[in-house]
């Protein structure tokens, strides 16, 4: 506005001068001058007004077509043209804010070419292979990484993930996050990185993440995969596995003799000696500990490895909770615990294992049991969550609890709270681990809390789905197996 109204106000002044400069030269003619000298004079007059104005004006032409021609060149992208006009002159205010705007925009080019370089560098040096999709699906960015996890991945830009990688699992998994309404209930679960394996030749296992992209100012979003390698620490996991399952498998033979030898001695010979019968009871008591473990190790390296029950497995809650209460009744007895049941009356049916749920009570009422003051009191529940389709199960007990900073490490496998290590005898550190590997293999969930009122102890609670009725099963079977009609 001001460089307009500089230069309205500088065409202006040309022109009043243009006009008093003529008029000035047609003063000075005297007034005895005849007709034709007042025409000649008025005649050069305007002439030389003529040629003021055209300088001036040829003036404003270059400095505007100058400032048209920087304008464009900037437009072009060569930010480095700035406009040399001289001070003063009509267009100095425009030429400052032209230069101003030009050097804005090149350190802004400057610093977003060097973020992008950055960026490449980062992409190029990472091991793990990183691709980029656009809201479309399609390979926006890649980096070499991509190339070596998958030699078809050569040329992945403008690709769907599929085309690169031949993985469905994975497709589905992009699709599935490109699809999230940002601005629905699944824009929170969107937002967060999604773990999936993918195998890609024999022996190599990747961890790939997607992660959503947040559109800004209306655009759509974009993804980010990044393919981690987890083929030797899967490997390594699985050497150890077997390891321990090979030398526990090697430990059973000679522990049970131990046994064995143990049981004989105290059977057949009850004139003993006190001493010597209390030697031999300490044998008996750590070879049933280590044959314990040993039991345990196995269990646990079994279910590590997939070996599951059945994928329609079904189990009765409350038949399950009973195996284990008659198994561990004798120990709460012994302590003077008083267990009690909180169970529907009409049953309640998960999608478990039978022999496994048991396990899951007992490892649990063990724990109990182990922690709970001497004639304090276990409580055991079972109730359905409809709305969830999950049966919610939970053991209180009235014992100390658990630090909230080692709730979860309480679940890992020979891990133990301190200040209890010397409270637990007969523990072998695996019954929680088995509790956390049989809970999730069969899609619930496990986790432990501080109890409420009279049980202020240590509240164990898990999840799992619950099972059809028999008869909506039926159902299911008659309406999927109903009359078809053959096309011909």
């Amino acid at each position: 506005m001001a460089g307009s109204a500089a230069l309205g106000l500088r065409a202006a002044a040309v022109c009043v001068a243009v006009a008093a400069l003529a008029l000035g030269l047609s003063s000075l003619v005297p007034a005895s001058a005849t007709p034709g000298q007042r025409l000649a004079a008025n005649a050069a007059a305007l002439a030389l007004a003529g040629a003021v104005f055209w300088f001036f004006t040829r003036r404003l032409s270059r400095s505007l077509a100058e400032v048209v021609d920087v304008a464009r060149a900037i437009g072009d992208g060569d930010y480095r043209r700035r406009l040399h006009l001289l001070p003063g002159g009509e267009f100095s205010v425009l030429a400052g804010a032209v230069n101003q705007m030009a050097r804005g925009i090149e350190a802004n080019i400057a610093t977003i070419v060097a973020q992008k370089t950055q960026l490449q560098a980062i992409l190029d040096g990472m091991r793990e292979a990183v691709m980029v999709l656009d809201a479309a699906g399609k390979v926006r960015v890649a980096n070499p990484a991509l190339a070596r996890l998958a030699p078809i991945a050569a040329d992945p830009l403008g690709r769907r993930p599929i085309e690169v990688i031949p993985s469905p699992e994975l497709q589905l998994a992009c699709d599935r996050l490109l699809a999230a309404n940002p601005a629905g209930p699944e824009a929170e679960s969107a937002a967060e990185a999604v773990t999936l394996e993918a195998r890609f030749g024999p022996g190599r296992v990747y961890e790939v993440s997607l992660v959503r992209l947040p559109g800004r100012d209306g655009a759509e979003a974009g993804a980010v995969l990044v393919f981690h390698d987890v083929s030797e620490t899967r490997k390594l996991s699985r050497v150890r596995r077997d390891f321990a399952a090979n030398v526990t498998h090697e430990l059973r033979t000679p522990l049970t003799s131990i046994k064995g030898y143990a049981e004989t001695l105290l059977g057949a010979a009850p004139e003993l000696a006190a001493e010597k019968r209390r030697f031999l009871e300490v044998i008996l008591k750590n070879a049933n500990h280590m044959s314990k473990m040993v039991d345990d190790i196995l269990n646990l390296a079994r279910l590590e490895d997939g070996q599951g029950p059945a994928p329609d497995a079904r189990a009765e809650a409350g038949a399950a909770l009973a195996d284990a209460v008659r198994e561990c009744e004798p120990l709460a007895q012994a302590r003077g615990l008083e267990l009690v049941r909180a169970l529907p009356e009409a049953g309640l049916a998960v999608a478990c294992d039978q022999g496994q749920l048991a396990q899951v009570w007992r490892n649990l009422l063990e724990n109990a049991i182990r922690f709970s003051p001497e004639a304090g009191r276990i409580v055991l529940t079972a109730a359905p969550d409809p709305d969830r389709g999950l049966a919610m199960c939970s053991v209180l007990d009235q014992g100390p609890g658990i630090p909230p900073e080692e709730r979860e490490r309480v679940f890992e496998r020979f891990y133990r709270v301190e200040r209890h290590r010397s409270k637990t005898p007969g523990s072998t550190g695996l019954g929680l681990a088995i509790v956390r590997h049989i809970v999730e293999r069969h899609g619930g969930r496990v986790w432990v809390e501080r109890g409420r009122g009279e049980m202020a102890g240590a509240a164990f609670h898990f999840t799992l789905p619950m099972a059809q009725s028999p008869k909506a099963e039926a159902s299911a079977e008659t309406a999927g197996s109903g009359p078809r009609t053959q096309a011909s």
